[in-house]
């Protein structure tokens, strides 16, 4: 079975945002199948022992206002596995802001997030 991400095109389009697509075999590591909760802000990264698995394809869903961004989703390490944490929408802190992902960075001590930030 192949694991398919999807190109949100339009919709990422509409909200100002790059989705990568592309067609990967699954993931060799452990991969939990619930959601996590959120990453915990200010807290030291515990660095992942490998790369973190392909992202999974999002579809949005309509957006709750029109100053809502869509927040696509992302692995986070729990400090044994990888858990998928779901997209979501956020609010703007101002019209002219825009949302710059997180991403996994590789360093001497492992894999790392950095969290995805607003920039003005």
């Amino acid at each position: 079975m192949l694991h398919v991400d999807l190109t949100i095109g339009v919709a990422a389009a509409a909200l100002g945002i790059i989705a990568l697509s592309g067609c990967t075999a699954p993931p060799a590591h452990p991969v939990a199948a619930v959601v996590a909760p959120a990453d915990s802000p200010g807290a030291t990264p515990t660095p992942a022992l490998h790369p973190p698995p392909p992202n999974r394809a999002e579809i949005p869903p309509p957006a709750p206002s029109p100053q809502a961004l869509w927040r696509f989703g992302h692995w986070s390490w729990n400090g044994a596995k990888y858990v998928w944490m779901r997209g979501d929408y956020v609010q703007r802190p101002s019209p002219t802001a825009n949302w710059v992902p997180g991403y996994w960075e590789k360093r001497p001590e492992g894999w790392i997030w950095t969290e995805g930030q607003w920039t003005t």
